[in-house]
């Protein structure tokens, strides 16, 4: 990279500094950044992956709301030979435009069109200008763009990092492996035990280096979690051997699916074994982590996937829904690059080519998670598998274009269907005036703000930042960032999980959610620590 370069990432740096207003990010507290604003609001006109353009499909036919000028899937008309658009605001006021086709996006008047919901009537022309039928209509959510700086962080996001995982360390869930050797029946999510315990493991192992002071008890910790989860994971000859179970007892979910194994999470077990074997060099865990791949390797599917849900007692298919197997592609090539372990390249590659080939082309985030069942596609999309793609693909090709493109396609549209930056739909099924906003939401099915969700968007927008320099993607970062920190108990430094000003104090909080908080807080963290972005 050049010296020039390297000033003009430099003077962006300074410049988001400036914008994000807070100690943390080395500025003082400044008006919302008309710039900024600019930026966000042009880049809104562009519409996210729209549908009909080389054959892309229209993967919003779900969607409820829109930060990004939409394209819908409307059909052509007899005799139309054009078509007016016309959107009506919640104040009545009506804004309309002509295009060549109904698919055409809505940014002639999108920019105009305030915060609120809209009442959409495409209708064919003919050469008369006579109006010859309806392509179809459609309400959603006029979403709010970013503005800039929202509020100032509580306290450093090193510092949040640390607090967060050391409420971990203290919780009596946690203590009680080091006493017991197995989950405290008290604190309901371990119902989910890969899930849940490798949050366990990962959460310690990182704690441990942070807090010498407490490094041996942590590891501890991790130990007695990944012996334990080791121990209840499938036996060799089983239809799906050494896998640990996705589901235990009969709390939330667990009972509805019993029997059923989610094929992403031992990948994350897998993960975190290589984690505590890195940390403490017993060779057990390695060993653990080997034989969870091996058994992908012996399970995948000509697709070069994986079955997402999978019966335990025979191997079946629950469904025929595939995993977007992130998860499993940054396991094989992990074993491979850091452990010499490289008898899973092909397997790797052929996940790599499904992604490519297959999920990208679909654009189908479906949302996979252990307490809802597979959808049929777009029913259900989220942000998570896109942003772990995105983020794969910056770390994986970081000389290619094409791959920073995907990324940034990946980001805009889980900043347009997740992101709320202010002003949140209204919603019957939830109190959204009471949410911190910024904020991310989980799922369509599930359309609340989550910590873990707002981690992954600060990790995405961090990890766009380094790789293209663009001053926008780190100010969206730090704003997500500070409001972690006003969605963290300043006396025990817990990350809530649900961003809600009064948020539910029936559950327990869930673990892995918080150990995703604590490590995007502290990537972002180290970051802004150097006072230069990386070069």
């Amino acid at each position: 990279m050049s010296e020039s370069e390297k000033s003009r990432r430099l003077k962006q740096f300074g410049a988001c500094l400036m914008v994000c207003g807070t100690a943390v990010c080395g500025g003082a507290e400044l008006p919302p950044d008309r710039e900024l604003r600019e930026l966000a609001v042009r880049d809104s006109l562009n519409p996210v992956a729209p549908g009909g353009v080389n054959g892309a499909p229209f993967w919003n036919g779900h969607a409820r709301r829109f930060i990004y000028a939409p394209a819908f899937d409307f059909k052509p008309v007899e005799g139309a030979v054009r078509y007016r658009f016309t959107a009506t605001d919640a104040a009545g006021e009506r804004h309309s435009f002509e295009a060549a086709s109904p698919a055409a996006a809505l940014t002639p008047v999108w920019d105009r069109l305030p915060v609120g919901f809209v009442e959409l009537a495409v209708e064919g022309v003919d050469a008369s200008g006579k109006v010859t039928g309806t392509a179809g209509k459609r309400r959603f959510y006029r979403a709010a763009v970013f503005r800039g700086h929202y509020s100032d962080a509580e306290r450093g996001y090193l510092d949040s990092a640390r607090m967060g995982l050391q409420y971990l360390f203290r919780q009596p869930h946690y203590r009680n492996w080091l006493e017991k050797g197995e989950p405290d029946p008290g604190y309901e999510l371990y119902c989910y035990p890969t899930k849940i315990i490798a949050s366990v493991v990962e959460s310690m192992v990182i704690y441990a280096a942070l807090a010498p002071a407490d490094r041996e008890p942590a590891l501890g910790i991790a130990r007695k979690a990944a012996d334990y989860l080791i121990s209840v994971s499938e036996p060799a000859g089983a239809p799906l051997e050494f896998l640990p179970p996705t589901y235990a007892g009969d709390k939330r979910t667990a009972k509805e699916f019993a029997g059923q194994q989610m094929m992403i999470y031992p990948a994350d077990a897998a993960s975190a074994y290589l984690d505590l074997y890195d940390a403490c060099g017993e060779r057990r865990f390695l060993e653990a982590a080997l034989r969870i791949a091996r058994s992908y390797r012996k399970l995948q599917l000509p697709s070069g996937s994986w079955y997402l849900k999978i019966n335990m007692k025979d191997g079946t298919p629950v469904a025929s829904n595939q995993c977007v197997p992130v998860p499993m592609i940054r396991l094989f090539e992990r074993l491979g690059a850091q452990y010499g372990e490289t008898a899973f390249r092909e397997t790797a590659e052929r996940a790599v080519r499904y992604l490519a080939g297959t999920t990208l082309k679909e654009f189908n985030w479906e949302g996979q998670f252990e307490d809802i069942a597979p959808s049929v596609p777009y029913v259900n999309n989220t942000k998570h598998n896109a942003c772990d793609y995105a983020l794969y693909l910056l770390d994986r090709f970081p000389d290619r274009p094409e791959a920073a493109e995907q990324a940034r396609t990946l980001l805009r549209f889980a900043e347009d269907q997740f992101v709320v930056w202010e002003q949140p739909m209204p919603d019957k099924s939830t109190r959204t005036d009471q949410w911190i906003t910024p904020c991310v939401l989980e799922q369509y099915a599930y359309y609340v703000p989550i910590d873990a969700s707002a981690a992954k968007l600060i990790s995405l927008c961090q990890a766009m930042y380094e790789r293209t320099g663009n001053v926008l993607d780190l100010a969206k970062a730090c704003e997500l960032a500070n409001a972690m920190t006003r969605a963290q108990d300043p006396e025990t430094g817990r990350y809530l999980t649900y961003w809600e000003r009064n948020e539910r104090g029936l559950d327990p909080g869930w673990i892995n959610c918080a150990t995703a908080s604590a490590k995007a807080m502290m990537s972002l963290g180290r970051l802004l620590e150097q006072k230069k972005p990386a070069l």
